[in-house]
């Protein structure tokens, strides 16, 4: 499932809010205006009518009515006057010469797509009618609604940049208590602090904080165990070995000493399990790296000439003048030396260490192992399915060395055959 932007969803969640209550005020506004514009212009409609009223009209026995003619223009007004006897006696140039609203009583009305204000003399001599299509009311209300809502079209995408930027600098805490945990080392489980973090992340970052004491807990109880039992191990298997090589040394008997041999060689095996627990141990309680400056080329013919050196199986290449490293060079070479004897006993010699600018291969003339095979055998105390033995912890030692390193160990079938293993880290900038 695609993980979802916690700034993009409250983003787009707020600038939806705003447009909502921008357009709920608009729509508000326009019914109001509609209020409003309606009583503006029904006065307007009467106070017309009352002007008619007063106007000084001659000749009223006129056969025909006089139209007010002041040249062409749109009229969204017209009227009509009339005399005692309901004759049409003045109209405006497009009123029509059916008289409006003739059965209607003094007032306000609604006739048809006509606004209608009729006003009648006292004395009755005279009445007027004067009306206006609600389709001008209607226009007149829309545009003025239109200039309330394209400023949202201009506005919006500036309130999108706006509040993303507001929103942004509010979860700048939350983005600096991320990128701290990011650049932690797997060793480093302080407890993160709570000063830069809004009080409505800071039950969250409570819970984290709870997680690492927790995993720290669990760390150094697997760490204490790992320890202690190397520590423990490593003294009686001394005085094991010692009483066999001396029971070796007092023996004639073949078969006796056939039997002295293998268990020598048992008591190695178990010595070799017991140094690596401890380096594992020390490796995962977060041991500070020693750092210096390292040659690769250096280093990796230092751990070539314990094998041998370039003329037994083990051979060393440089493929670029590799700049130097600051790294722990002990840990390092410790590595590369499980790599190697990883190499000779489950792949083929040849073998070589290839030295690149920060990377160190290991390739063998072997079959290999296939993407999901190496995941499991880097696990601890995972072996392979070679008859070759081995404790199971050199390739999980690989792993830890790398992780303290900030480095990157991956395997792929080498481009010319066999098998390569490369340890590679960031280039330095």
């Amino acid at each position: 499932m695609k993980a979802r932007s916690l700034e993009a969803g409250l983003r787009w969640r707020l600038v939806a809010v705003l447009t909502l209550l921008w357009l709920a005020g608009t729509l508000g506004a326009g019914v109001a205006l509609w209020h409003e514009t309606g009583e503006v212009l029904d006065s307007a409609l009467e106070e017309t009518a009352q002007r008619l009223l007063v106007l000084p009209l001659q000749d009223d026995d006129a056969a025909t009515p006089r139209v007010a003619e002041v040249g062409e223009h749109e009229e969204h007004v017209i009227y009509q006057v009339f005399d005692a006897r309901g004759r049409l006696r003045l109209r405006s140039h497009e009123a029509p010469e059916e008289p409006l609203g003739q059965d209607l009583a003094d007032g306000l009305h609604r006739l048809g797509p006509w606004r209608v204000a009729v006003i009648t003399r006292d004395d009755g001599r005279r009445r007027a009618v004067v009306a206006e299509a609600l389709e001008h009311r209607v226009e007149s209300v829309t545009e003025s609604l239109l200039a309330l809502v394209w400023p949202l079209a201009v506005l919006l995408p500036a309130a999108v940049v706006l509040v993303g930027v507001v929103i942004r600098r509010g979860l700048t805490g939350v983005r600096q208590t991320g990128e701290a945990l990011d650049r932690r080392a797997a060793h480093e489980l302080d407890p993160l602090p709570l000063a830069p973090v809004p009080v409505e992340m800071q039950p969250f970052v409570r819970s984290v904080n709870a997680l690492l004491a927790r995993v720290g807990q669990l760390l150094q109880a697997e760490q204490a165990f790992a320890a202690q039992a190397a520590h423990e191990l490593r003294t009686p298997l001394a005085a094991a070995r010692a009483q066999a090589q001396r029971l070796l040394a007092h023996t004639s008997d073949e078969g006796l000493q056939e039997r002295v041999r293998s268990l020598l060689r048992q008591i190695d095996r178990l010595t070799r399990t017991s140094e690596r627990l401890l380096d594992l141990a020390r490796l995962r309680g977060g041991t500070t790296l020693r750092r210096s400056a390292v040659d690769l080329a250096e280093l990796a013919r230092l751990v070539v000439s314990d094998f041998g050196g370039e003329s037994g199986a083990v051979s060393v290449r440089v493929v670029a003048p590799p700049p130097v490293l600051e790294a722990d060079a002990d840990l390092l070479a410790l590595a590369l030396r499980n790599l190697v004897e990883n190499a000779l006993r489950h792949g083929r010699a040849p073998v070589v260490v290839e030295v690149a600018p920060c990377r160190l291969t290991v390739l063998d003339a072997g079959a290999g192992v296939s993407p999901e095979e190496w995941e499991r055998l880097a696990l601890p105390f995972e072996r392979g399915a070679t008859p070759a033995g081995g404790t199971g912890l050199g390739l999980a030692l690989v792993v830890q060395v790398a992780r303290a390193h900030g480095a990157e160990l991956r395997a792929a079938q080498a481009p010319g055959g066999g098998f390569a293993v490369t340890l590679e880290w960031p280039r330095p900038r």
